[in-house]
């Protein structure tokens, strides 16, 4: 465990050293803050400020750190939604928000006891004056309402908790107070320190609880050992606990560009030390063509370009002199577990080895596309696993922790999953169609898990697997059907591809009678000559081959479909010479 957090404290500590980086400092949060009320110096509310961008979009704000809460009432300090700040959400419990408000004055009478700042000062008389019932008469009540507010003094463009004194008075009371325990070693920096009971929530893990989610937590009797409460099991201070979340909570928002969503795993990363390839490392996952800008098409072109070289093995600094090759890289995938969050996996190595690895991948995916200019040469992670093992081609049915096992198996260049396989066949069973993707997906399969070496990226007549060769067949078989019969309602890969792929020694004989009649009938709307060239591309695809089969193993099946894929788009290819049957 304390591999990654030391390594996102020290990246927390990295960023905030450059005020430029949007990292929150110690003791901040970055939230969405709608609206600012301005507040005179006798506690007046003077107006309401629209925080909002042009789209009416709330834009982040460094606040006071959040507090930690779900059902319990606690509020934050300088700023919170409408229910806390003015008494007034659309839950319809009356006195909850009662409650939330006697809370937020509370807090505030607390915290500002004995400052002399006059805009603190201003706050406290604005709260001791105001009442819900003044909400109505507010012009901008229905766009604030359970929206999140902040104060600014009137006549200045600061808010409240940017005030020194007020920022200090907060983080004094963040150090006196928390929720730590007796002194003990931490686990992430080794120091001694007073260990956290529970840590900052973690937002932006999608499918967690919107409210955040904990990495490290500990609720039940069944968890604890020793004696020791809540996460005083696995010690960490209470500087370490806010410094790994805020660096999750930042690298989570997806305007840092860091975080790449594959099924139900969010994939985090970040280097050793500033580097372009923090920005550029997540488009290799979706490196497909697009035409929103020229800067989106170069940058496109950079990244074929980066792939392409690293394929033929030239070093990476040959390949983009920008990146640095011995950046040390650091790749987090988490999933949610109801409140809590599933560490799916975590790397670590230098970007020329995750990049070459990367570049691997889309080498074994490699295979002749049936539409060049619709299917890309470097299919995005979650657009695979899409278009081969989701039912409905949906992203939300993507089998749970498999995109987190691919991205593994990407960036590691280790073995695909066995269950991705198997979902790509039983997808291809269930709807009857083979394709660009699960034709990649099966090759790449077959190059890892099964060590094939012989060229699978288009036709190979002289593969001699029977898998292979009966996928051939079958494809063949399939055309004889349509240069008979024209199109069909249901064509023989609609009918018979499952059933053939798995037990072809039930299914061949009976397609080879039916195909005598095909042949026949194709002969006489194509030409003469027909029957003839089908049998001599039949006899060169069986070989040697005695007896079909009685079942096929998985992987056979898998070879199969690649045959069917490679044989279908050999025969439907332009050809010069139209005499030849079937093509």
């Amino acid at each position: 465990m304390s591999s990654y957090l030391n390594e996102l404290c020290r990246f927390y500590g990295r960023m905030t050293s450059d005020p430029a980086s949007g990292m929150p400092p110690e003791g901040m949060t970055a939230e969405f803050i709608s609206f600012a009320l301005v507040l005179s110096e006798d506690g007046e509310l003077v107006r309401v400020e629209d925080l909002r961008d042009s789209r009416g979009k709330p834009i982040r704000q460094f606040v006071p750190a959040a507090v930690k809460r779900s059902v319990n009432i606690a509020a934050n300090f300088l700023w919170d939604n409408t229910g806390y700040v003015l008494g007034v959400d659309d839950k319809g419990k009356q006195e909850r928000s009662k409650q939330t408000a006697e809370s937020f004055r509370h807090l505030h009478r607390n915290m500002l006891a004995g400052c002399e700042n006059p805009h603190a000062q201003a706050l406290l008389t604005f709260l001791d004056k105001w009442k819900p019932e003044m909400f109505a008469g507010l012009e901008l009540r229905e766009s604030m309402l359970n929206s999140n507010l902040a104060f600014k003094p009137d006549g200045q463009d600061c808010f409240l908790h940017e005030i020194p004194e007020l920022k200090a008075r907060w983080l004094d009371a963040l150090h006196s107070a928390g929720n730590a325990t007796e002194k003990e070693i931490c686990l992430v920096s080794g120091r001694q320190g007073g260990i956290a009971l529970t840590h900052p929530s973690i937002k932006g893990v999608i499918g967690a609880q919107s409210s955040g989610a904990a990495l490290v937590s500990f609720n039940c009797p069944s968890f604890t050992s020793y004696g020791k409460e809540q996460n005083a099991n696995a010690p960490v201070s209470e500087n370490a606990a806010r410094a790994y979340t805020s660096a999750l909570n930042y690298l989570l928002q997806r305007e840092h560009r860091q975080m790449v969503r594959i099924g139900d795993t969010c994939m985090v990363f970040w280097a050793d030390k500033a580097s372009p390839a923090e920005i550029l490392f997540g488009d290799f996952f979706d490196p497909a063509p697009s035409a929103e800008s020229e800067q989106d098409r170069e940058q496109i072109e950079r990244l074929k370009g980066i792939l392409q070289a690293l394929r033929k093995g030239l070093p990476l600094n040959e390949a983009d002199r920008e990146l640095d090759t011995g950046a040390r890289f650091y790749v987090l995938g988490l999933a949610p577990n109801a409140a809590r969050l599933s560490v799916r996996f975590w790397l670590t190595n230098t970007l020329e080895v995750l990049l070459r690895n990367i570049s691997r991948w889309y080498a074994d995916l490699n295979i002749e596309r049936q539409f060049p200019d619709s299917e890309p040469e470097f299919p995005a992670l979650w657009l695979l696993l899409v278009r081969t093992v989701a039912a409905q081609g949906k992203s939300e049915n993507i089998p749970p922790g498999l995109g987190g096992q691919m991205a593994h198996a990407m960036l590691s260049g280790s073995h695909l999953p066995e269950n991705v396989f198997t979902a790509a066949l039983q997808r291809i069973h269930a709807d009857k169609q083979v394709g660009y993707y699960r034709a990649a997906l099966i090759k790449a399969y077959l190059r890892r898990n099964q060590e094939e070496e012989k060229d699978m990226t288009t036709l190979n007549t002289e593969g001699q697997s029977n898998g292979y060769r009966l996928g051939r067949l079958f494809a063949l078989l399939e055309k004889t059907q349509k240069d008979a019969l024209g199109t069909v309602n249901a064509p023989l890969r609609e009918r018979y591809i499952g059933a053939a792929s798995a037990t072809p020694r039930l299914v061949f004989p009976m397609l080879l009678r039916l195909c005598q009649h095909h042949v026949t009938k194709a002969a006489k709307n194509d030409f003469a000559g027909y029957e003839t060239v089908f049998n001599k591309r039949m006899a060169e695809i069986l070989g040697d081959m005695a007896d079909f089969p009685a079942v096929l193993p998985l992987h056979e099946q898998g070879r199969f479909m690649l045959g069917y894929y490679h044989q279908t788009n050999a025969l439907y290819q332009k050809k010069t010479n139209s005499a030849e049957a079937g093509e």
